[in-house]
C-alpha cells in the first residue's frame, strides 16, 4: 500500500470486495478493435444457448453463450461460410457492488450486428476479444438497422453508415443508441468513455435535426449531445465544474477544462432557443436551456427574463444556471430574488450558480441556503461555498459561523485550517481522532485524511525545540492516529521523529504501527533508517 488515499465523486474503476477487483479498461478506437480482431462480419443473430468452454470463467453473473449468426458480410479476415459460431459472455444478474464485471453481450435473434471476433479453432468457432470490461460495456459490437451487405471501404466509413441510417429508423430505442453511439465515437475529450473515431462537427450536424423530433426521449437525446460540452447539462457535473472555476483547493476531486467550449450550443442557440419557448414537455425545455450553458451569447438575455419567470420550476431552476454566463449586479440581484422562490430546484440552482460565476457577495445568501428545509438546497449551498477561498473574509465569516454544522463537518474547517491551521489545531486533531466524516457529502479527499495532512504539514514547520518540548504533544499524538490510509503515512512519521532527534518515541509508534497492521510495514521503516531525510513529506 504506497499511494495516498483520495476519494473522487467519480465512480471508482474498482472496489475491493469479495471478488477479485480489477480496473475497467478504457474504450478502444476503430483502428485498434480492427487490429485485435481476426474477423469482423456483419450478420444476423440466429439463436443463442448456454455452452461449456474452459476459456469463460465460471460467474454467478454471466454465463458464457453460444449465439449462431447467418453471416451478411466479411469486413476482415475470410469468410468461414454461411453461418458462424461466437461464444461471448452474457449477463444473468446485474452484478452486486464491488464486484468485477466482465465484457458481455445480449444477440436477439433476429437482429443484425457487426461483431469483433477471435478465432477460436479452425471450425468456424469464434470468441469474444476480451473478457475484462470495457468502459463502454458493448464495445466489440454493433447493432444495426438492416441485414443489407457492407459495401463500405473501411471500417469507420461501415460504422458511419449503419448508425446514420439508424438514425432513420422508425424504432425510437434504435435512434437513440444511435444517437448515443455518434456521441460516444466523437467524443476524445471524454478519455474513459469516447473515442475520436468520428469528427464532432459531422456527428453535430447529423444529430441536431432530431432535438426537435415528435418522440421526446429521442428530443432530448440529441438535445444532449448538442450541448454537451457543457458543465450545466447535468447535476453530475457541478462538483467538478466548481472545482475547475472555484478559487479554494478540492483535492480529490477531478477538474474539466477550464477553456471548455459549447460549440454544439454555440452552432445551434437559436434551435435551443426555439425548442426552450416552444411547445415541448417540461423536461424537453428545461434541458434545452441548460444545453445553452457556456454559449454567453447576448441575444439570450431576453429569453433568460421569460424563463426565469416562467411558471414551471424546472424551467426556471434551469434558467437559473445560465445567470452564471453573465455575471455583475443585475445577475446578483436576479439571484438573490430567485434564493427565495417557492421550488427547492430553484434554489439549488441558485446556490449552483453563485459558484459557477464565483459570486462572493452572495457569500450570505449562501449561508442562509445550508439551513433551507430542503437537503439538495442545503448541499448545493455548501458545495458552491467551499468553492470560494476563505482568504475572502466574506466567505471565512460564513465558514467560521458553521463549524459547528453537523451536516457538513468538518469541511468548513478544513477550509480555514489549509489557509492558517493556528487557530483550528484542536479541532483537526478531533477530526483525525474521530475520522469525522460529513453526513452530506459530495466527495473528494477523505476529510479525516485531508485534517491529518495539515495538521502533519504545521507540525513540520515548527523549530525542532518547540517539536521536543512537549507542548505540541497533544499533536503528536493524534498525528499518530492517522489511520491505515496507506504506508506512506506512518513512514513519514517515523521519518518525522528521527529527523528531529526524537528516537525513543519514533521506536514506539513503529512498533505500536506494526502491530496494527496486518502486511509488512516494517519493511518501509527500514528504508527511512538509512536516511530519514529522503522523506520529508512537501
Amino acid at each position: 500500500m504506497t499511494s495516498r488515499c483520495t476519494m473522487t465523486v467519480a465512480a471508482l474503476l474498482a472496489v475491493l470486495s469479495a471478488a477479485p477487483a480489477r480496473l475497467v479498461g478504457p474504450p478502444l478506437s476503430l483502428e485498434k478493435l480492427t487490429l485485435e480482431a481476426d474477423i469482423i462480419f456483419k450478420g444476423t443473430a440466429v439463436s443463442s444457448g448456454p455452452v461449456r468452454d474452459e476459456w469463460f470463467k465460471q460467474s454467478q453473473y454471466f454465463i458464457a453463450q453460444e449465439t449462431h449468426f447467418k453471416v451478411i458480410s466479411v469486413i476482415k479476415g475470410n469468410k468461414p461460410g454461411e453461418t458462424l459460431r461466437l461464444r461471448h459472455y452474457d449477463k444473468t444478474l446485474s452484478p452486486r457492488v464491488g464486484t468485477f464485471a466482465l465484457q458481455f453481450y445480449h444477440f436477439e435473434p433476429g437482429r443484425t450486428y457487426i461483431v469483433f471476433a477471435k478465432e477460436a479453432d479452425q471450425s468456424g468457432l469464434f470468441r469474444q476479444l476480451w473478457t475484462d470490461l470495457k468502459s463502454r460495456e458493448d464495445q466489440g459490437v454493433l447493432l444495426c438497422p438492416n441485414d443489407k451487405l457492407v459495401t463500405a471501404n473501411t471500417v469507420r466509413e461501415a460504422f458511419w453508415n449503419e448508425l446514420t441510417t439508424m438514425l432513420d429508423s422508425g424504432n425510437p430505442s434504435d435512434v437513440t443508441y444511435a444517437i448515443r453511439q455518434l456521441d460516444q465515437m466523437s467524443d476524445g475529450r471524454d478519455a474513459f468513455n469516447g473515442t475520436e473515431d468520428f469528427e464532432r462537427k459531422d456527428v453535430l450536424e447529423a444529430i441536431h435535426g432530431f432535438m426537435t423530433d415528435r418522440d421526446s426521449k429521442i428530443a432530448r437525446a440529441a438535445i444532449a449531445v448538442v450541448g454537451s460540452r457543457n458543465p450545466y447539462l447535468s447535476d453530475e457535473r457541478t462538483p467538478f465544474w466548481l472545482a475547475t472555476v472555484g478559487s479554494a483547493e478540492a483535492p480529490g476531486i477531478g477538474k474539466m477544462d477550464p477553456k471548455m467550449k459549447n460549440a454544439g450550443g454555440e452552432r445551434y442557440w437559436r434551435d435551443l432557443l426555439s425548442i426552450a419557448d416552444g411547445g415541448a414537455s417540461v423536461e424537453t425545455r428545461s434541458l434545452a436551456i441548460r444545453a445553452l450553458g457556456l454559449v454567453r451569447e447576448p441575444s439570450l438575455r431576453k429569453p433568460l427574463d421569460r424563463w426565469l419567470a416562467d411558471p414551471e420550476p424546472a424551467v426556471r431552476a434551469s434558467a437559473a444556471l445560465l445567470l452564471a454566463d453573465f455575471p455583475g449586479a443585475d445577475g446578483i440581484r436576479r439571484m438573490t430574488v430567485l434564493a427565495d422562490d417557492d421550488a427547492a430546484d430553484v434554489r439549488a440552482s441558485v446556490a449552483n450558480s453563485a459558484g459557477f460565476a464565483q459570486e462572493a457577495e452572495l457569500a450570505d445568501i449562501l449561508g442562509n441556503l445550508l439551513a433551507d428545509k430542503e437537503a439538495k438546497v442545503r448541499k448545493a449551498a455548501a458545495m458552491s461555498l467551499l468553492s470560494f477561498s476563505p482568504k475572502n473574509e466574506v466567505i471565512a465569516r460564513v465558514f467560521r459561523a458553521n463549524l459547528d454544522n453537523e451536516e457538513f463537518e468538518p469541511l468548513f474547517l478544513i477550509a480555514l485550517a489549509r489557509e492558517n491551521p493556528e487557530p483550528y489545531l484542536s479541532a483537526l486533531a478531533q477530526t483525525v481522532e474521530k475520522k469525522t466524516e460529513p453526513r452530506t457529502w459530495w466527495g473528494g479527499q477523505i476529510p479525516a485524511f485531508a485534517a491529518w495532512e495539515i495538521l502533519f504539514r504545521y507540525l513540520q514547520a515548527q523549530q525542532t525545540d518547540k517539536v521536543r518540548s512537549g507542548t505540541l504533544d497533544r499533536y503528536l499524538d493524534a498525528m499518530e492516529q492517522v489511520g491505515n490510509y496507506s504506508s506512506s503515512e506512518p513512514r513519514d512519521i517515523y521519518a518525522f521523529y528521527l529527523q528531529r532527534g526524537m528516537t525513543e518515541r519514533a521506536k514506539k509508534f513503529r512498533d505500536k504501527s506494526n502491530k496494527a497492521v496486518p502486511y509488512d510495514l516494517d519493511s518501509f521503516f527500514k528504508m527511512v533508517d538509512d536516511n530519514p531525510w529522503l522523506y520529508k513529506r512537501e
